[in-house]
């Protein structure tokens, strides 16, 4: 073999040894990925319903779409309801409730559906024992209920048409104080 057949077949070697990896690469490598963007995390995610559990996939929250609407629950680690934040209907506003260790409400916050605020008691039957608010002129009104759900005393603004059993129509100033016996009788009132 003399020096020009050596160096023709030194070419064609490094030749084939070129185009033999280049189709290598693109039948074995896939195409290379120089220029593209690196994958970050979804912006928006949509779903009906999240849950958040501990390590033995007990659930702890829920977000998701209840009866009246979007709404998140909290749960105790027994898997007991304590606390919901919520959109109870579309008239209404937000309430936030919480609950005892028997999953009874018995604090409740929220806006009603004239958006006026009101804070609510209850014991541990669940029956109203305390409910503050304002009204529909932004009048505050603190109520004082008996075990059967019945005002017995009322601080502020009092509308007398709402009263049970009253027939009375009129409405007392913020700075009022009414008492009401069993019967729903007005028995004591200042000023």
């Amino acid at each position: 073999m003399n020096r020009r057949q050596f160096s023709l077949l030194l070419a064609l070697s490094l030749l084939a040894g070129l185009v033999g990896g280049i189709l290598a690469s693109q039948f074995f490598l896939g195409t290379p990925v120089l220029a593209e963007k690196k994958a970050g995390p979804a912006r928006v995610i949509i779903a009906e319903e999240f849950r958040l559990v501990d390590k033995e996939g007990k659930i702890l929250s829920t977000w998701g779409m209840y009866a009246g609407g979007p709404g998140i629950v909290l749960f105790n680690k027994n898997g007991q309801f304590r606390a919901v934040f919520s959109l109870t209907s579309p008239e209404e506003g937000p309430v936030l409730t919480f609950a005892d260790n028997k999953g009874n409400h018995r604090a409740i916050v929220g806006l009603g559906a004239e958006r006026q605020p009101y804070v609510t008691l209850r014991d541990q039957t669940g029956k109203e024992r305390i409910s503050l608010s304002l009204d529909d002129d932004g009048d505050p009104y603190l109520a004082l209920y008996d075990q059967a759900e019945n005002e017995r005393a009322i601080l502020g603004t009092v509308d007398f048409t709402k009263l049970k059993r009253t027939g009375t129509i009129e409405k007392r100033s913020v700075s009022s104080l009414v008492l009401l016996g069993k019967d729903g009788q007005i028995t004591w009132k200042t000023p």
